[in-house]
């Protein structure tokens, strides 16, 4: 394929041609992180996504401007969504709902606590309809799995509503991170020259945003490093998520690209700081957070950036992210559930 269908200019028209609802306030800012550049010897930059605006700020504002701009197009009136108990997903569908006057279901992977706290008060302040079905996302049963999935097929049957799956995992969504790619881009002068993008790995939408993004503005020499925030044994094999190439390609082709897998930027998905289980605070987790808050002043969270952020600081301390390179880290946000008692790191 010809280098002029690759570019800068490709992906932004690409982007551009879409139609999408403003939810946010773009672009969020890109800030050098100094003292931490010189006490791990690179030069890390971050990408503040929980400044995106809409509720309390996080990655899913970029995905829901694609997604909803659909579910409008097709005529519906009602959203219905999926995410565990903590769900930023959740409460983030819900205030976009609100924000177009849209009805909203969340069908809750969980037990109904005895009092809400945290997201869920949020999505009761926003008249939000939840539906419960028990399910630990930290050691997930198949069998519930499996009945969490009928209970979301079952209120969608009886809603009539737009179904988005959790994370808002589904191609419809992947524009909102290739928008965010070219607006790094911007912001760096038209170059995305970054060696290594470090980013949170929940359901992989925003990875899967990021990779075609990347691959259709010609982004060739910058390495993905999605870290994992669940368990590996959870996120391949209780929840099958398919590998990265797989959904590149299925997602290239639902949105009309003549991206080949052959050109799937270099990636590595990163294990190993999510195996105490989904929402469950880390050790590492939690010296990230003070890290970043002691030396620069951010704050990150428990279940997602933190997880990521330590699978930084650990990638820089064993040498796959090598002295003197250029990192980005792409804060996703969930500051939403920072204050849960539940979600404090307990040494």
């Amino acid at each position: 394929m010809p280098d002029k269908n690759r570019s800068l200019a490709v992906l932004e028209r690409y982007v551009a041609g879409l139609p999408r609802v403003a939810l946010g306030l773009f672009p969020t800012p890109l800030v050098r992180l100094d003292r931490l550049s010189e006490d791990l010897s690179v030069d890390l930059w971050m990408k503040r996504e929980e400044c995106s605006g809409l509720a309390l700020g996080g990655n899913k504002t970029r995905k829901l401007e694609f997604v909803l701009a659909d579910a409008l197009e097709k005529g519906h009136d009602t959203i219905v969504t999926t995410g565990p108990v903590t769900s930023n997903h959740t409460m983030m569908t819900a205030a976009a709902a609100r924000r177009l006057g849209l009805a909203i279901h969340c069908v809750v992977g969980g037990t109904r606590p005895p009092d809400v706290s945290g997201n869920l008060l949020l999505l009761d302040y926003m008249g939000a309809r939840l539906h419960f079905s028990p399910l630990d996302f930290a050691n997930p049963d198949p069998a519930e799995v499996r009945a969490l999935a009928r209970l979301q097929r079952e209120v969608v049957e009886a809603t009539g509503g737009y179904w988005i799956p959790a994370g808002g995992t589904m191609p419809e969504a992947e524009p909102g991170f290739m928008s965010a790619v070219a607006e790094i881009a911007r912001q760096r002068g038209g170059r995305v020259d970054f060696d290594h993008l470090v980013v949170a790995l929940g359901t992989g939408s925003t990875t899967t945003g990021l990779l075609l993004g990347l691959a259709l503005g010609g982004f060739r020499d910058t390495t993905l490093d999605a870290v994992a925030v669940n368990t590996r044994h959870a996120l391949e094999e209780v929840f099958e998520r398919p590998p990265a190439a797989d959904l590149f390609a299925h997602s290239s082709r639902e949105l009309g690209l003549d991206l080949d897998v052959r050109e799937l930027p270099v990636h590595e998905l990163v294990y190993g700081f999510g195996e105490e289980g989904y929402g469950v605070p880390s050790q590492a987790g939690d010296h990230a957070i003070r890290c970043l808050l002691e030396r620069e002043g951010y704050v990150l969270d428990p279940v997602y950036t933190a997880k990521a952020f330590a699978g930084l600081l650990a990638m820089r301390e064993d040498g796959r992210i090598a002295r003197g390179s250029r990192v980005l880290f792409l804060h996703t946000g969930g500051l939403s559930m920072t204050p849960s008692a539940e979600k404090r790191f307990r040494g």
